[in-house]
């Protein structure tokens, strides 16, 4: 009796057993295809909201000009801590076609996320000042 309620148990436990190891190595597969995929996107930012803003001494902890090609990343993507993560780092802009190289140095409390505040001189290069709002691309350099 004893054996036949364990050939019975095995024989209903079986077919979920290899079906576990069928899906686990699936999902590990599609798993590996999905970390590189989101990878990308996370790195570049398209249709981006672009302000500019009275640059001086930013949440990095340096000093800046209105002529110097710096920015300042939204709060959600710069992140807590001082300096941020992104401190420092070069991003590439787009706007209509044009195409310039700047450094993150400080943080946009009102910006959305993808958002940047361009210092004047930046922002200049791309429109007047006076337009006051400017969409675009963006995205690390590294």
């Amino acid at each position: 009796m004893k054996s036949s309620t364990i050939l019975g148990f095995l024989a209903l436990a079986l077919p979920f057993a290899s079906s576990n190891l069928l899906h686990s190595k699936r999902h590990h597969e599609v798993a590996n295809r999905a970390r590189a995929d989101v990878d990308v996107h996370k790195r570049s930012f398209s249709n981006s909201r672009f302000t500019y803003y009275n640059d001086g001494l930013g949440a990095c902890g340096w000093w800046s000009n209105p002529g110097d090609m710096i920015v300042a990343l939204n709060v959600e993507q710069f992140g807590p801590g001082f300096p941020g993560e992104f401190c420092g780092k070069s991003i590439t802009i787009v706007i209509d076609g044009k195409l310039v190289v700047a450094t993150i140095t400080d943080k946009c409390m009102g910006c959305p996320w993808g958002g940047l505040d361009f210092s004047p001189g930046l922002f200049s290069i791309f429109a007047p000042l006076t337009v006051g709002v400017l969409t675009g691309e963006w995205w690390f350099n590294d």
